[in-house]
């Protein structure tokens, strides 16, 4: 760690302190709307009248005076930027201590609940960054017991700003516990981007957290979840004991040894309908013959695995081909389940480590998983081997545990350092790109003029879609490299022009042969283009699906695929206006209008997206305050889904220029980068043609629960 002056930690605290106050300051005042439905909510939701009636005057008080919170909240901010109570005084402190109503009791004891649920929800967040306001301190480039960035200190800063719209204290009560809930999801995100500038900083760099794409759980939750999920257990266990009756324990016994030992030919049974691998095979065996006398924990265990493979199947945030990996696992699990009647309630077993880590790396591929990613290749080779191998022993679970924890470590290490290969080249080209990006907005907008009049009513949403955005980038590339009137750009209309009318209805043999023979060339130029921008393979295998559907509708003669009318040689005529009786065509778009444009750095394709200047992005161009907070916490390592006409591409952020003025996204699975400024990715986020990705609980995780729950319901 390279070491500095005090004076210029300061000017990094005092960089943190002016963002998380800038940014808590824009959250508050963005607040309103969904406060005051939280306070609707909250009428229906409860039974004391006191409660009820201040929920109800405060959704009136909300809506006349919450712009008055986030001034307040610049003001209690500017007022606490001194040092902190001395070690020891807190609400309530004896040094404090005098007459206080009850109505205040009754406020310190709320605040006491919001601090208590914030700093749980932030506590992976705030430990790291106590720790470098520690070291920060003891350099001198803090104060001792400064509270900048402490959750309690905050929390007064929100309190005093909510005094300031609201005067009652059982409507400022309420509100309080709404805010709470708000800054427990908003809160950890803002210290979140603090750290990571003090990390980028080299402070305390040693303290990186892991991107392993699930939601970090404190111990002490995972405890207190596992003495919980026991209690159910046992609870289901009774229930049912209790209506089986009295059952002879050694016929249980024997009929729950002989099932365990039928498991082997379910687990044969599985590896065969691995081609139909959502088969829920647990299912089967539950419901077989030998199933029906088992013991009552061993019933019990058949419902919930049961149950939860079912979930995990119908669980449509998953994508289809985790679901088949997980798949081939079930026998595994049952017999784990069977042999540790802990297994449930216990994370940390090798069979739950393992699960956990395929949804850690499947946050990767998001909705369509690439079969040919080493890290599914891996997943796959170690679900097999447990598929094949485990016999009772949790050996095989753990070498698995250990091979797959070393192969994250490896592939880590090499994407790495590809990413800083690809950062290099990206950063020597910044002032390069920013001067090329004025050529590239007027090859743009020649590419948009040059395509407008093939985007006309009629023509398949699909094929508008391709032609205003993977084609639009194709032609512009080529009027940027060669000029508009060069043959290039030519070929790139005509194929255009060649590709919508394979999409019009046939009705005479000869067009449906001359499509026949048209096809392959057609095909040969789509994927050249294709290639020019890098789009991805499951991109433009989700296209060419689409363009095969609409061709084979076009030789049928189905004209509900276009309503272009063809000449007889085969040439567009201009559409007729549709009967008023026709319903509203689609709206064709290619998204935002943003700067796009291709190059290549380090032999990898980098497809770099701006905001253009001036009034050319339009209303829908320009970033929202919210969206460019969202951006600003973004860190490396964090997960955004593109979508480009309907394809979704996941790519995880690698980089961050110093003065945060661009960002660079990437992913081993996808031959093309993606360098974007802040503003166009605020852009994107508002218009939904990109989304940020939220890191989730564990597949097996969210099934459990489910399953558990689903039996207590019918118990």
């Amino acid at each position: 760690m390279t070491e500095k002056t005090a004076e210029t930690l300061r000017t990094l605290v005092d960089r943190c302190r002016d963002q998380l106050e800038g940014d808590l300051c824009e959250l508050v005042a963005e607040l309103g709307p969904a406060l005051i439905e939280g306070a609707r909510t909250a009428v229906a939701g409860s039974r004391d009248d006191a409660r009820r009636h201040a929920c109800i005057n405060l959704q009136f008080e909300l809506r006349n005076h919450w712009a008055k919170a986030a001034p307040a909240l610049k003001e209690a901010l500017a007022r606490r930027r001194k040092p902190a109570p001395r070690a020891g005084q807190s609400y309530g402190s004896a040094e404090n201590l005098q007459i206080v109503t009850d109505d205040e009791t009754s406020m310190q004891l709320a605040m006491r609940g919001v601090v208590d649920r914030v700093n749980s929800a932030c506590s992976e967040e705030s430990g790291a960054l106590e720790r470098r306001v520690s070291y920060l301190v003891l350099r001198g480039a803090m104060a001792q017991g400064d509270g900048s960035f402490r959750v309690s200190s905050l929390c007064d800063s929100l309190q005093s700003a909510c005094a300031e719209v609201v005067a009652d204290v059982g409507q400022r009560i309420v509100l309080m516990q709404l805010m709470g809930e708000q800054m427990a999801s908003e809160l950890p995100q803002l210290f979140r981007a603090i750290n990571e500038i003090l990390y980028e900083a080299d402070i305390l760099p040693r303290l990186k957290r892991s991107y392993q794409g699930t939601t970090p759980v404190d111990p002490n939750t995972i405890a207190a979840e596992s003495t919980k999920m026991a209690g159910k257990l046992e609870m289901l266990v009774k229930a049912r004991t209790q209506a089986r009756g009295a059952t002879k324990t050694t016929d249980a016994a024997a009929a729950s040894q002989a099932f365990f030992l039928s498991l082997k030919s379910l687990q044969k049974d599985a590896v065969k309908a691995s081609n139909n691998a959502l088969t829920n095979v647990v299912k089967l065996a539950r419901d077989s013959e030998g199933a029906r006398h088992v013991g009552v924990q061993e019933s019990v265990t058949l419902d919930i695995v049961a149950e939860l493979f079912d979930l995990i199947f119908g669980d449509k945030s998953v994508a289809e081909g985790i679901k088949t990996l997980v798949a081939r696992l079930q026998t595994p699990v049952l017999k784990v389940a069977m042999l540790n009647q802990r297994f449930f309630a216990d994370r940390s077993h090798p069979a739950r480590l393992f699960l956990d880590s395929i949804s850690g790396i499947a946050i990767r591929w998001g909705k369509v998983v690439n079969a040919n990613d080493p890290f599914y290749r891996k997943l796959s080779e170690l679900v097999d081997r447990i598929q094949h191998t485990y016999d009772g022993d949790v050996a095989v679970f753990e070498a698995a545990n250990t091979e797959l924890a070393e192969f994250l470590v490896e592939r880590e290490e090499i994407e790495a350092e590809e990413n800083r290969i690809l950062a290099e080249a990206v950063r020597a080209r910044e002032e390069e790109m920013h001067q090329q990006r004025a050529a590239q907005l007027r090859a743009q907008r020649t590419a948009d003029q040059l395509l407008a009049p093939l985007i006309t009513h009629g023509i398949p949403t699909e094929i508008g879609h391709f032609l205003l955005t993977y084609w639009r980038d194709v032609l512009q590339g080529r009027v940027y490299a060669s000029g508009a009137e060069s043959a290039a750009v030519s070929g790139t209309l005509q194929a255009a022009v060649d590709l919508l009318w394979t999409v019009t209805p046939k009705h005479k043999p000869e067009d449906r042969q001359r499509q026949a023979a048209a096809l392959p060339s057609l095909l040969k130029r789509l994927n050249a283009g294709f290639e020019e921008i890098g789009t991805s393979a499951n991109e433009r295998s989700a296209f060419m699906d689409s363009l095969v559907e609409l061709q084979l509708a076009a030789l049928r003669a189905d004209k509900k695929v276009a309503s272009k009318a063809e000449s007889k040689d085969g040439a567009k005529e201009v559409a007729k206006e549709p009967p008023k009786e026709d319903p509203k065509p689609p709206v064709i778009s290619g998204g935002p209008t943003l700067q796009v444009s291709h190059s290549t750095a380090s032999g990898v394709r980098v497809q770099d997206i701006s905001l253009p200047g001036g009034d050319s992005a339009g209303e829908d161009g320009t970033p929202d305050s919210a969206n460019l907070r969202r951006v600003r916490q973004l860190v490396r390592g964090d997960w955004v889904d593109f979508t480009t006409a309907g394809q979704s591409r996941r790519e995880r952020l690698t980089w961050i220029n110093p003065s945060r003025t661009l960002l660079l996204f990437s992913n081993s699975a996808s031959a093309c980068a993606i360098s974007i400024t802040p503003e166009a990715l605020a852009v994107r986020l508002k218009n939904q043609t990109a989304s940020l990705v939220k890191a989730d609980s564990p597949i097996f995780e969210r099934a459990l629960h489910g399953a558990v729950q689903s039996l207590e319901n019918l118990a």
